[in-house]
């Protein structure tokens, strides 16, 4: 799940035509935005069996297992209203634990099910029934009949520990929490071991049970926690504990202190100054590490910069794991959805169990090209580009200097193309290599992406994300500013055709663009507003200095927004005051609401709609390609407040009185980047 402050989507564009366009390459929007047919897939405690979700007859994600040797999956789960968010196979065979909220609302509802004889008519246990409630599972050992579920039944922000006996339904409260409201640290054991605290300075304080405390019947009570590591605020990005060893006696933890990429750490318990360095990051920062599932040893450590790379750290452990003979891989490229095999050791092979998206199959899909650039500081800043998919290109042999490398690379067109910048939220995130349907869809419309690490992004190490302290709406926007300008100086983007878009923190920067450069960008597409409002950067830089609401008067072309009903992150006075500060300087402004979805649209038929919009839009501002549309197409549930879509003539001004606002609790929406991440 994605995080985000405040869903917006806004558009200006030029007075041209709309003509609708086809090409060969175009791809059919419901081939990309309707949910895939194959996601969330694990394999089993025992190694026999895949579970994956998917979408039913009715459109609504369900849970399905499929046996290495059957031929056929299965429905195990056989919900028809509300889309399943999440699930996770448990400790006791044929168990699964699933999760949903209601439209959008975020207070997810965690469900009990056996698995054994899937029927529609099998009782399905509800956790946690209070409404308004969201239920996260805490900890999970996978071999256990208990679990740990948080619920934050007594206050929204901090969520009670309880017990969960998956055989009996029994629960009862193991912690009673009124102060932690980060990470709750849980051992192979399932016991309670850390909690974190946030303090005034912005570091991360981490606590340890005292001598006094009782584990079996935890409070947040100071006299039950002792502190045990301090991380600075500059460090947080890279410092975090991720697993504790078999015995529990070790823990691991991804270190941060004196260097810039991290290290991986080891120490007993309770020590963390006599840290033993298992592996030092090369590149970029450790993304991930795999763990014996039952030795809880070091496998391999895996760094992304461009693309991802995996260092193998304990070879003799690899060489005699033959108790698990089962993996479950992920083929990661960027030109076709993730696949899927099961590597059997024993056999040494490789069996293909599926595609994500098989109706893309044969399909031509646009490469995701990483790459360097200098900010005019003389940072490094580290992007991608996706071209569309037949976009001629230069050769080498017709170059030299600096763009032979570039043109060796592919990132060389014969023309200067039309440029989406996409911006990533957070803004403590980052871009990542591989297949995203929305790069997909551009690219197939005639757009090249650009999606830029700029400072203050997480990954390349804690100089580049500390540098972004203080610099919203500065230095970070000065970064995608010269992404653009080494892209147009070398010939690969028109400056005259550039759009920019994003969701969250990239909402942000979008009207950044809209507000502060206006002069940049053709057509602006911003699917958030806000970002982490829950720190002291976030608070201070959404205001004045560089909230683009205060700036709203430089705005020059139409813009759209759309509102998701049940979104529970931002009032909805704060996007109310840009639209009103847009209507008051006469933007013409197209308004839609979702009034059955929250932070984003979830649902297939709303999300194929957004899309036609964008796409509308998008052909208004930059010429590319565009799919027919018209707004009952998909049976959304899109409701059209105020149209600015229509086109403006001879510099017509909309009428405030086009516009009008509606309750309160209605917030944004966005357009769903699927399949970006790893994880």
């Amino acid at each position: 799940m994605f995080s985000f402050s405040l869903s917006f989507i806004y558009y200006f564009c030029s007075s041209l035509i709309l003509k609708q366009l086809t090409s060969a390459q175009l791809i059919p929007r419901v081939l990309l935005f309707n949910d895939p047919k194959y996601s969330a897939v694990t394999l089993s405690p025992d190694g026999k069996t895949v579970a994956f979700l998917a979408p039913n007859e009715f459109g609504i994600s369900n849970v399905y297992t499929k046996c290495h040797s059957c031929k056929y999956s299965k429905p195990v789960t056989f919900e028809n209203r509300r889309h399943i968010s999440g699930y996770q196979w448990t400790g006791v065979p044929n168990i699964i634990l699933f999760h949903q909220d209601n439209n959008g609302d975020e207070n997810f509802r965690l469900y009990k099910v056996n698995i054994t004889n899937p029927s529609p008519f099998n009782p399905v246990y509800t956790v946690n029934e209070q409404p308004g409630i969201k239920a996260l599972i805490i900890g999970n050992n996978l071999r256990d009949h208990r679990v740990l579920i948080g619920l934050n039944d007594e206050s929204p922000s901090f969520h009670n520990v309880y017990e969960l006996d998956l055989i009996n339904n029994q629960m009862r409260m193991i912690f009673h929490n009124q102060r932690f409201p980060a990470k709750i640290v849980v051992d192979n054991n399932l016991k309670i071991r850390m909690v974190v605290e946030e303090a005034l300075d912005g570091s991360l304080v981490y606590y340890k049970l005292s001598d006094s405390a009782n584990p079996s019947r935890l409070t947040s009570d100071r006299l039950n926690w002792v502190e045990y590591l301090r991380v600075p605020s500059e460090d947080r990005a890279l410092t975090l504990p991720i697993s504790f060893t078999q015995d529990n006696q070790k823990i691991y933890w991804q270190w941060g202190a004196d260097t810039d990429l991290g290290q991986l750490v080891v120490h007993d318990f309770g020590r963390p100054e006599q840290n033993e360095v298992l592996y030092t990051a090369q590149k970029a920062q450790i993304g991930g590490v795999i763990f014996h599932p039952i030795e809880r040893t070091v496998l391999s450590v895996t760094e992304i910069y461009h693309k991802p790379d995996i260092y193998v750290a304990n070879t003799t452990v690899l060489e005699r794991l033959m108790d698990f003979d089962a993996w479950l891989v992920s083929y990661i490229s960027d030109d076709q959805p993730f696949e899927y095999f099961i590597y059997r050791r024993s056999k040494k092979r490789a069996e293909y169990l599926f595609t994500t998206r098989p109706e893309l199959t044969g399909r031509k899909l646009s490469k995701m090209i990483g790459f360097d650039y200098s900010a005019r500081d003389g940072l490094r800043i580290q992007a991608y580009l996706s071209l569309p998919p037949q976009t001629p290109l230069l050769g080498p042999a017709q170059l030299h200097g600096d763009r032979l490398e570039l043109a060796r690379q592919g990132m060389l067109p014969k023309k200067p193309q039309r440029l989406i910048v996409l911006i990533h939220g957070g803004p403590k995130l980052r871009d990542f290599f591989g297949f995203a349907a929305i790069n997909a869809w551009l690219t197939s419309r005639g757009y090249a992406v650009l999606q830029v690490n700029f400072r203050g992004s997480v990954g390349f190490g804690k100089n580049l994300t500390n540098a972004g302290n203080g610099e919203w709406g500065r230095k970070m926007h000065q970064d995608l500013l010269d992404g653009i300008d080494f892209l147009v100086h070398n010939g690969i983007a028109d400056k005259r055709q550039i759009a920019i878009m994003g969701g969250s923190y990239g909402g942000y920067a979008t009207l950044v663009g809209m507000t502060f450069t206006p002069d940049i960008f053709a057509c602006d597409m911003t699917t958030m507003l806000g970002a982490d409002k829950n720190t002291e950067e976030g608070l201070s830089s959404l205001f004045k200095k560089s909230f683009p609401l205060y700036f709203a008067n430089r705005v020059k072309h139409p813009l759209m927004i759309v509102h998701g009903a049940n979104d529970p992150r931002v009032k909805q006075a704060e996007s109310d005051q840009f639209v009103a500060a847009l209507m008051k300087n006469h933007i013409p402004v197209t308004y839609i609401v979702f009034p059955d979805e929250g932070h984003g649209p979830r649902k297939p038929h709303n999300t194929l709609a957004m899309a036609g919009f964008i796409e509308e839009f998008l052909h208004k501002c930059l010429h590319g390609d565009v799919e027919p549309f018209h707004l009952g197409q998909y049976n959304s549930t899109a409701v059209l407040l105020s149209d600015a879509r229509k086109e403006i003539k001879n510099g017509e001004k909309a009428e405030t009185k086009e516009f009008f606002f509606l309750n309160d609790n209605l917030n944004k929406v966005f357009i769903k980047k699927s399949e970006n991440y790893l994880h």
